[in-house]
């Protein structure tokens, strides 16, 4: 009796024990899947954080490019107000042209009109400040440009802006430091249409180091202009030369440089693209017909996103060198001749007024 009830007493221990074992076989389980929900809730809490801070991202960087737009579209409407005010003045040169040379064939009174109304334009809204100084002599001003008769020389317009163009210029230039050529276009529209200058507020319009005022995007990088891009690849307003030519420019500045200038290796279909551009979009403010430039818009263009400009922007030869307004083989002011605005590297992400007839 003794023997049974030990017996019993055994096997209850032994089913205790296993009973034990098994409950902590479960909690040991439990414990295992719990760490591993923790695991798996981690990161699915770190997969949302981060869509979460790029959707975050992405929203602000869409709401600087809506910001930049509107920027730039005051711009170009106070730039075009500029040119509809001042085209009393294209008409002014052409009657004191034709007063002053009767005896001139048509032909002939209009390449001097056409030279003139370019140099004008260069003085009143200069696009880089190679176009306020001598590039021969940095220290002084460059003066408004001669063209060449066969009774001597001859300047065709002035503009006392240049004087205070060049008087900016030289001021930063004795500080020992160098004017941001973006300051130009601020400078433009404080002289020619200081009412515009009310449309734009807090962050749109920021001091540089050079102590001269810019129109700033909503990254705080510059906003550029450039009175004539000839080669400017990204355009709804102007006749695309590149594309007509079935070029695609590379990321090589200096490449893209020759490629216009040279006209190689693109050879004849830029050539041909040139003609087909002025054919069909001759430039209004040279009466000579189709043979001599097409219809050029002024480019106001931010960097974007990445802060890089990616387009050939200044007045200077293919080794750095600052040049002077380029003068044509007949001998007249050429914009034509400069690869202005030819892209190059990053600048398909630039927000510009090209773009203005194009759905966002």
């Amino acid at each position: 009796m003794k023997r049974q009830q030990g017996q019993l007493q055994t096997s209850a221990h032994q089913r205790a024990n296993q009973l034990a074992h098994q409950r902590a076989n479960q909690r040991a389980n439990q414990r295992a899947f719990t760490l591993v929900e923790m695991l798996v809730v981690g990161v699915i809490i770190v997969i949302l954080i981060t869509l979460t801070l790029v959707a975050a991202r992405m929203a602000a960087n869409l709401a600087k490019e809506t910001k930049t737009r509107g920027t730039i579209q005051k711009l170009d409407v106070a730039m075009q107000q500029i040119f509809e005010m001042n085209e009393d003045q294209f008409r002014i040169i052409k009657n004191r042209i034709d007063k002053d040379f009767p005896l001139l064939d048509l032909a002939e009174r209009q390449r001097i009109a056409a030279h003139g109304i370019r140099d004008w334009m260069r003085m009143e809204m200069p696009q880089s400040w190679a176009e306020v100084y001598d590039s021969t002599d940095p220290t002084q001003k460059l003066e408004p440009l001669e063209i060449t008769l066969d009774s001597g020389t001859y300047s065709v317009a002035e503009s006392p802006l240049l004087d205070y163009y060049w008087q900016e210029y030289d001021r930063v230039r004795q500080s020992g430091k160098t004017p941001s050529r973006a300051a130009l276009l601020f400078l433009i529209i404080q002289n020619l249409n200081p009412e515009a200058l009310e449309a734009f507020h807090g962050s749109e319009v920021i001091t540089g180091d050079d102590g001269l005022s810019v129109f700033a995007d909503a990254w705080g990088n510059p906003i550029q202009f450039l009175r004539t891009a000839p080669a400017f690849h990204g355009s709804d307003v102007q006749p695309n030369v590149l594309a007509l030519a079935g070029y695609v420019p590379g990321t090589d500045k200096e490449n893209n440089g020759k490629q216009w200038t040279d006209r190689y290796p693109a050879g004849q279909p830029l050539r041909n693209a040139m003609a087909q551009a002025r054919a069909m979009y001759p430039d209004p403010t040279d009466e000579r017909g189709g043979a001599v430039g097409w219809f050029l818009y002024p480019l106001i263009y931010s960097a974007g996103l990445d802060g890089k400009y990616g387009l050939i922007d200044e007045n200077e030869d293919i080794n750095g060198n600052p040049v002077s307004p380029t003068v044509g083989v007949d001998g007249i002011l050429d914009p034509f001749a400069f690869p202005l605005g030819m892209p190059f590297g990053g600048h398909f992400d630039n927000i510009h007024n090209h773009q203005r007839y194009k759905v966002h």
